[in-house]
């Protein structure tokens, strides 16, 4: 599998190069969130016909609009107008801006490509490496604040429910935005008024953050993950990216369990489990009632995985044990799916995908480019695509 450091570069020559003029333009490296941080191939070409931005890494938000639309724009002044967005989420905040500014839509799984390389040395351990843990559950929680806070209420009836003893459990009390205490009084806080007060009680006798492999976390963690850690719990709770907006919107992170061949409770927007589903990934409601995936209340979605998670903190050990041979085939099989079918699908997503693009453009061109011939049609041979497909799965 190629590599993420190549990620942009592999595209680009293998689609964008090949359309006239065809310009990438793309965040570097992997977690830079700086809008004027960014490689610009052909930058020399004084006219281009096809420009592909790359915004994959992260989720779509109101304030990140503005960035990907000065960047756009700046390139459309000196260019023809047929712009694709590379994204990898869906969104009615995505769509309508893609609608909104008439550019191309290419979706496809960037975070999929992310754990298929960070995680490619799981699937040589020895078999044996991965039957052993001593607790109930693992629960990594680094960022707290805006968007992340829904974590503190999390760890918050953890804490409360004296849950934490069964667990393996991380909670920064601050992040690069601010402390837990200065979550809970922001009046543009997400979180309920009845998580912020169950924070507030949890947490205010808590001295120390809350610890599992570092007290001092890097950006590139989720590269550098310790098997052992893993290993060390049955239940992985996967506290997602994005839990407070309405988009389907998976990273690295739900992909830590699957290549630990663990089960998972996935924390995070409504629909992403049945989203990471449609994937052909299976999930655990033969042992946990899975129907928070469909609560919209985000205060009681908290809830319902606390209380899952409660009942599985009764459990003896024997009967985690038994839990857990029990669980092997849906283990098994998503682990193997990763490393084999789920690459494949997601390579012919990718490519099938930017194909549906060429014809929208050739079917429906952007407005105002009247400087390229509407004769034209932009395309690749099915030998060719095939071709890319093969080469990217390897």
């Amino acid at each position: 599998m190629f590599s993420l450091d190549r990620f942009y570069f592999i595209l680009h020559d293998n689609l964008i190069s090949h359309l006239p003029n065809g310009e990438s333009m793309w965040f570097y490296p992997f977690g830079t969130y700086d809008g004027h941080q960014f490689i610009d191939v052909l930058d020399s070409v004084p006219k281009t016909s096809f420009q592909c931005y790359f915004y994959d890494q992260e989720p779509y938000y109101d304030f990140s609009l503005d960035i990907i639309k000065h960047k756009i724009e700046t390139l459309r002044r000196r260019m023809n107008r047929f712009c694709i967005l590379a994204n990898s989420e869906h969104s009615e905040l995505k769509t309508q801006f893609i609608k909104s500014n008439n550019y191309h839509d290419w979706y496809y799984f960037f975070h999929g490509f992310v754990a298929l390389d960070w995680y490619r040395d799981f699937q040589y351990m020895n078999p044996n490496s991965f039957n052993q843990f001593d607790k109930v559950f693992i629960c990594y929680n680094h960022l707290i604040s805006r968007l992340r806070s829904y974590r503190l209420h999390l760890v918050s009836n953890l804490i409360d429910q004296d849950l934490v003893q069964y667990g393996r459990v991380s909670l920064f009390l601050n992040d690069t935005i601010g402390t837990w205490q200065e979550e809970i009084i922001n009046p543009d806080s997400m979180l309920d008024t009845r998580a912020k007060t169950k924070i507030q009680q949890a947490l205010e006798g808590l001295e120390n953050p809350l610890t599992i492999d570092t007290d001092d976390p890097s950006g590139n963690l989720s590269a550098t993950v310790n098997f052992k850690d893993l290993t060390s719990a049955l239940w992985h709770v996967v506290t997602e990216t994005v839990y407070f907006d309405s988009k389907l919107h998976l990273t690295e992170k739900i992909f830590k369990p699957i290549v630990a061949k663990r089960p998972f409770i996935l924390v995070g927007a409504p629909g992403n489990l049945a989203y990471l589903k449609s994937y052909g990934f299976r999930t655990f409601d033969q042992w946990i009632d899975e129907s928070y995936d469909q609560e919209t209340d985000h205060y009681m979605r908290i809830e319902k995985i606390t209380e899952e998670l409660a009942k599985l903190c009764t459990l003896e050990p024997a009967n985690l044990i038994m839990m857990h041979q029990d669980m092997q085939e849906i283990l098994e099989y998503n682990f193997n799916h990763f490393y084999t079918t789920f690459k494949d699908f997601i390579v012919d997503e990718l490519v099938d995908n930017f194909e549906n693009v060429l014809d929208q453009i050739n079917t429906n061109p952007t407005p105002n480019t009247h400087a390229i011939n509407p004769h034209h049609q932009f395309s690749f041979s099915a030998d060719y695509l095939a071709e890319v497909k093969k080469r990217l799965k390897q």
